[in-house]
């Protein structure tokens, strides 16, 4: 795939005729659609194959999905609920395309995750499809196999979150306004019509943020560039179709919910989220700057040459190249310093940066192949080369440690990326370059797909609540409920379809923090299953007013049937 095209720019004085002008333009044409599938194929590999085999993990996965579960299983599609209460944390694109995918597949892990392995596909593509028509095919091919290689876009990839979503409408939206640039009539407008389509999306993905960041990234782009890419009626297309778009969910809610909607959604998830640690998520300045680093594995030593070549770059955009990597660099920055800035960080807010990230390494890379490789260039390969080593020699010591000895099969899994690594070096050596570009992208998939074949089993008792969960649903007798003492997982909600008790007053499952709280509880309940620490459970076994039945236990974590005694 990432063979040197020969891109050779035209004599237009020479052409014979129009036909053979047509001709020309059809082969480019097949020669993009044959990148687009094999990039595709690359893509499944790396965040399809084995999507469902991990229990849904963490607080924020069975949540997600539990709400798209009761949208599909209620029809309503305005007003999403947990545990039958409102909850405005996040708008519905996900949830709706989550709901689409349990139609077709049923609801399990797999159709919880698909959205966002569509989404981190979709962005892959649609970044190709702006570069190749722009640039070149070869330069498209090499920036979206470095995206879909890259350590986040793997991992948010394969993740039931709203994080790849709301970046595929980035890539769209931003693209689209790039491709407008480059193109004149109605392809023009087509592109803007798109691009207001992808801004309009962004704020049904994750609200207002998407939106700032598409906004603050064009307008800085433009300042810096001197351009004005819009003519004054563009402007007004575009935002009538972004109005549109957005209207279609934030409209209904509105009315149907008013104020409720606007201080949950807008005031605490939105402007307290940012200025606020209300949701316990306080980090250090420099934190991002730190996970761009760790989520550009194994590509981020190609950013000390990407700086040095700031140096040559145009920031008039002189040439499409020139104005491509400006976008980029602002593009890849603006996320960063946002959310730095924000009391509340999770790594996932930086995902849409790594597109940019990808754009900015690729040209690197394609200077690589030309064997254009300066001294500071020669330095980020045999860094590479050096990290695809580490990681090779650490990946199996980790998995035998973690899981100890192995088949034969299994043993020989294990040291697939080594291989993989040792195979990049070789062809290093020889000076064979795309060799070695091409095995650096295959030992990021190789992980990937060896931790589906051998260490979801494993992560699933460690991470996600999915057996545990699956009992007490199991268990559960006509009418009773599960609710939570002391340890809130939302795995169990899902698991068990939003049997849940839900808590007094704050629109969330029940999470008693005293015994007092589930005898208050159970003269409603009756009975009720109770999913605590194992270390905790004896607070509600010696309590005289109990009685317990042990259902099922997982690691750290035991569920309860409890009923008031008849002592």
């Amino acid at each position: 795939m990432l063979h040197t095209l020969n891109d050779s720019k035209r004599d237009h004085s020479n052409l014979p005729t129009k036909k053979t002008e047509i001709i020309v333009e059809a082969g480019a044409r097949a020669k993009q659609w044959q990148y687009a599938l094999a990039l595709t194929a690359v893509a499944g590999l790396a965040f399809f194959v084995g999507l469902g085999s991990l229990g849904l993990a963490g607080p924020d996965e069975p949540r997600y999905a539990e709400v798209a579960r009761e949208m599909f299983a209620s029809g309503d599609y305005i007003s999403p609920r947990l545990c039958g209460c409102l909850w405005f944390e996040k708008p519905p694109l996900l949830y709706w395309m989550e709901a689409a995918a349990y139609y077709i597949f049923g609801v399990n892990e797999f159709a919880a995750r698909i959205p966002s392995a569509v989404a981190a596909t979709v962005a892959a593509l649609f970044l190709f499809h702006a570069i190749a028509k722009t640039v070149s095919i070869r330069l498209g091919a090499i920036v979206s196999i470095i995206l879909i290689t890259s350590a986040i876009f793997v991992g948010y990839g394969r993740a039931a979150a709203p994080d790849m979503p709301l970046t595929a409408c980035i890539v769209i939206a931003l693209c689209s306004v790039y491709l407008a640039v480059s193109s004149a009539g109605r392809a023009r407008k087509g592109y803007l019509v798109i691009a207001a389509v992808g801004a309009g999306l962004s704020l049904i993905a994750k609200g207002l943020v998407g939106i700032a960041l598409i906004a603050t990234i064009f307008i800085l782009v433009a300042v810096v560039t001197r351009q004005r890419f819009l003519k004054l009626t563009e402007i007004v297309l575009i935002t009538a179709v972004f109005l549109l778009v957005s209207a279609s969910w934030y409209l209904p809610v509105t009315l149907r919910h008013g104020w409720e909607f606007i201080r949950e959604f807008v005031i605490n998830h939105h402007f307290k989220r940012y200025l606020t640690n209300e949701y316990h998520h306080p980090e250090a300045f420099y934190f991002y700057f730190i996970i761009a680093a760790i989520g550009a594995i194994p590509w981020i030593f190609y950013l000390i040459p990407a700086v040095a070549r700031l140096r040559r770059v145009s920031f008039r955009g002189a040439s499409r190249l020139d104005l491509l990597l400006v976008l980029a660099w602002i593009w890849f920055l603006v996320p960063i310093l946002f959310f730095s800035l924000s009391v509340s960080k999770l790594p996932g807010y930086i995902l849409p940066s790594f597109p940019a990230l990808a754009i900015i390494v690729g040209v690197e890379i394609e200077a690589l192949l030309d064997l254009k490789a300066g001294r500071v260039l020669e330095i980020a390969v045999r860094l590479t080369a050096l990290l695809l080593i580490a990681l090779g020699i650490a990946y199996p010591i980790y998995l035998n440690r973690a899981l100890g000895t192995a088949d034969l099969g299994g043993a020989i899994l294990r040291f697939v990326p080594l291989a993989i690594a040792c195979g990049a070096l070789l062809f290093l050596a020889l000076k064979r370059m795309q060799g070695f570009v091409a095995g650096t992208g295959a030992f990021m998939i190789s992980l990937a797909l060896v931790t589906v074949a051998l260490f979801a089993p494993y992560l699933s008792g460690k991470v996600s609540l999915r057996d545990l969960s699956q009992q007490a649903a199991t268990a559960l007798r006509p009418g009773e409920r599960i609710a939570f003492y002391l340890d809130k997982e939302y795995a169990a909600v899902f698991y068990a379809q939003g049997r849940v008790v839900c808590g007094v007053g704050d629109g969330d499952v029940l999470n008693a923090y005293n015994p007092d709280e589930i005898v208050r509880a159970l003269r409603v309940e009756k009975s009720m299953i109770v999913i605590t620490y194992a270390n905790k459970a004896g607070d509600l076994e010696t309590d005289s007013r109990l009685a317990t039945e042990t259902i099922a236990a997982q690691g750290r974590e035991v569920a309860l049937r409890l009923s008031p005694s008849e002592k």
